[in-house]
């Protein structure tokens, strides 16, 4: 038969009871101050006697150490249980009996205390707390964590005032850039602007940068604002010994700023143009308009902008073709004279069936092994979609009699594998560099 439970029966003052008959002084007091917990949680009136009996438990603990760990969780319990003014306080004593502790463990203890009174939110207990921690890296840490509770809680100027209690040049940095995306948020721009002197350490200013330009364009701001902080990107790159123009430049480039960003990297000195140019067109190469309109706005000499067409052109190459790129692909090929470039180009639109264009780019070319590649791509195409005849005929475009007679060759074996129903993939480039190997080293 099931035991029916006596109303009458205090469960709560019997097990307060035992819990100050434990023999343990340490496991006593952490014990008697969750009863505390569970006590006020249930508006059980003997709480106040619970609390007595845990402080005076505290002085039975004889190590020093072990007492302040009782301190700090007893702080944790009075919080939870809506007794902020004592958890203070016990909290306060924890720290001012830390602070006749020999080291390494006073500043471990400390840190304890100071997380503590953070998690309790005791902020301005923490910061002046944190300050007895002589090991550097610990009292970092804690800094740290008391500007990201001061950011959370909305305090931007306490924040900020924090930064430079932080020794470690890593640790300011990511604690500045997190008070930056504050501002950022509040478009704040001007305190934005006077915290990047703050992050010395590149990867976090590299990333401040782009978080910036894609927080400006957000924001529609006056093209002024977007000219100090360029002014700002070189003045810093000089002194971090990082183009930061192009950290910068990379989120306004993605937030379709494109015609800005091409005329900012035309302001630029003419031996940094062409790696901050190559930086922008990886970030849109995924985007065919956005990559025809930034390379049509670059200002380039003619050896920039072959470098930077033949650039374009591998990172193209290595993904599917798409019809969508083809005006671009023929733009880069009818600007260029580069015969490199020009294979790249015939080949691509060759790849996507556009062999009349690609026949046109790759007639230019003189040089017998880059002309081979060229119609030799042509080639493959064509006979890919059956038309045999027409791939001889690319073939015999090549009119050095041994590139000539190497390709014939080539398109030759390939016409039988795909009569015998073969479908490997002809890998021309690398029977091209074979041959030039051998006959250089028949030359030589």
């Amino acid at each position: 038969m099931k035991a029916v439970p006596d109303p009458n029966r205090d469960i709560y003052r019997e097990v307060l009871t035992i819990g100050r008959d434990i023999p343990d002084p340490y496991i006593r007091t952490i014990t008697l101050a969750r009863i505390v917990y569970e006590m006020k949680k249930a508006g059980h009136p003997a709480y106040k006697a619970a609390l007595r009996f845990t402080l005076s438990s505290i002085e039975g603990i004889e190590d020093p150490i072990l007492m302040i760990k009782a301190m700090v969780e007893i702080s944790k319990y009075l919080h939870a249980a809506g007794m902020d003014d004592m958890a203070k306080n016990v909290l306060h004593q924890a720290y001012e009996g830390s602070e006749v502790l020999p080291e390494p463990i006073r500043d471990s203890l400390l840190s304890e205390i100071t997380f503590q009174a953070i998690a309790t939110g005791q902020v301005d207990d923490a910061a002046f707390y944190a300050t007895s921690i002589e090991d550097p890296e610990k009292r970092d840490e804690v800094f740290l964590a008391i500007i990201k509770r001061f950011l959370r809680e909305g305090n931007l100027r306490r924040a900020k005032n924090l930064l430079n209690a932080i020794s470690n040049s890593d640790v300011k940095s990511k604690a500045a850039v997190e008070i930056l995306r504050e501002h950022l948020k509040m478009e704040e721009f001007a305190t934005a602007l006077s915290l990047l002197p703050s992050i010395e350490n590149a990867y976090w200013l590299e990333t401040a940068m782009e978080e910036t330009g894609r927080a400006l364009r957000k924001a529609g701001v006056h093209p002024g604002t977007y000219e100090k902080f360029i002014n700002a990107a070189k003045e810093l790159s000089g002194r971090m010994g990082r183009n930061l123009v192009t950290s910068f430049l990379s989120g306004l480039v993605q937030e379709d700023e494109v015609g800005f960003v091409a005329e900012v990297i035309n302001s630029l000195p003419p031996e940094d143009r062409l790696d901050v140019a190559k930086h922008m067109i990886k970030l849109v190469s995924n985007n065919p308009k956005k990559l025809r309109d930034l390379i049509t706005s670059l200002n380039m000499d003619a050896g920039d902008f072959d470098e930077l067409a033949k650039f374009t052109m591998d990172i193209l190459l290595e993904e599917k073709p798409r019809k969508s790129y083809i005006p671009l692909v023929k733009l880069l090929g009818e600007k260029t004279e580069n015969e490199a470039v020009l294979v790249k180009t015939a080949t691509y639109l060759a790849k996507v069936g556009e062999m009349e264009g690609a026949s046109l780019l790759a007639k230019p070319i003189e040089d017998p092994y880059l002309r081979s590649l060229a119609f030799g791509a042509v080639a493959l195409e064509k006979l890919k979609r059956g038309d045999i005849d027409g791939a001889i005929d690319a073939a015999r475009e090549v009119h050095d009699r041994e590139w000539g007679s190497w390709l014939m060759g080539e398109i030759l074996i390939q016409v039988l594998r795909k009569a015998s129903g073969e479908q490997e993939e002809a890998e021309l480039q690398e029977s091209a560099r074979k041959h030039r190997e051998l006959r250089d080293g028949l030359e030589h």
